[in-house]
């Protein structure tokens, strides 16, 4: 009932959100324009979401070389795309994050290392976005008028800095000292396994260097649709209005970022000079790139789905 109950309440944010965007924009004219995409920058677009799951497989790979797991390219690759059809394309109350983790205890893992991957696949994700987003947030704060808007983000950003702070703290003497409880415990393996990775320059460096590329292309794929749908922004214009949106889109409180995207993105590129319109555009053209792209993970799903082992 509580998973229920969660996912109705992302929907109706993800709704609410939609219908206040779309009711301060005529959605014809963000149809037409869609509809008239120039379909070399779209093909661009897509290129770059490619480039996105191959660069993903590959970081959640190292992170699983961390902990001492050797996965195959081709399992890897297989779960990952399941993730992103649950994460994308069929968003409930399983969430693709929690396929992968299930879907990789199939294959022998623990099921504590398993979570402990998915987790430290997207922390890491997050830590870049993090150190990004507050590079970025002085010049933004600058041009936001939206004070409101301002504070949340600044929220967000000391939020995400003290979550990133107790997660690299959290194992120490005195939370051991409750490790029997399952949550803390968890989290102290959790927090071990965060160090351990940070410890080892030879998967740290270019696990960092991956995640960095995926967020470099994630907001390639948002500056090709603004180009496919007439714009001619600057790729920095997308660097700095994407880098916060994808950060805030990671918080689980909406269907797959539905209606958190289209809001945030009309608030930080209209701070940057480019109409409501055009913002809408892109980001429902980014939302359906996403959602096709998650389609092979379902087919995947199908094929992969038999029968859990016997304990």
């Amino acid at each position: 009932m509580q998973k229920h109950l969660l996912m109705f309440a992302k929907l109706a944010v993800s709704v609410a959100l939609i219908s206040w965007v779309l009711n301060g924009i005529d959605f014809k004219e963000v149809l037409a324009r869609i509809g008239d995409a120039r379909a070399h920058w779209v093909g661009f677009a897509v290129l770059f979401f490619i480039l996105i799951v191959i660069l993903g497989t590959a970081r959640w790979r190292l992170v699983l070389k961390s902990l001492s797991v050797d996965l195959p390219a081709t399992t890897a690759l297989r779960l990952f795309l399941i993730g992103m059809f649950f994460n994308q394309t069929l968003p409930s109350s399983i969430g693709g994050d929690a396929m992968r983790v299930f879907y990789l205890w199939r294959t022998g893992i623990s099921a504590q290392t398993a979570t402990n991957s998915v987790l430290l696949d997207r922390i890491i994700g997050l830590i870049i976005l993090i150190i990004a987003t507050t590079a970025i947030t002085p010049l933004l704060v600058a041009k936001l008028d939206n004070p409101i808007a301002a504070t949340g983000l600044i929220a967000v950003l000391a939020g995400g800095w003290c979550a990133v702070i107790m997660l690299f703290v959290f194992n120490n003497p005195l939370t051991r000292r409750f490790r029997h409880i399952r949550i803390v415990g968890f989290a102290i393996l959790l927090s071990r396994d965060t160090v351990a990775l940070c410890l080892r320059p030879a998967i740290a460096i270019p696990t960092l260097i991956l995640s960095v590329a995926i967020h470099a292309a994630t907001i390639a794929i948002a500056w090709s649709l603004d180009h496919a749908l007439g714009g001619d922004a600057g790729f920095l214009i997308y660097v700095v209005a994407m880098t916060p949106t994808i950060l805030l889109i990671s918080i689980p409180i909406s269907i797959a970022g539905w209606g958190v995207r289209e809001q945030t993105l009309i608030i930080l590129l209209g701070a940057l000079g480019i109409g409501a319109t055009q913002a809408v555009s892109v980001s429902i053209l980014f939302g359906i790139i996403l959602l096709v792209g998650g389609l092979p993970g379902g087919l995947l799903w199908l094929v992969t789905r038999k029968p859990a082992p016997q304990p």
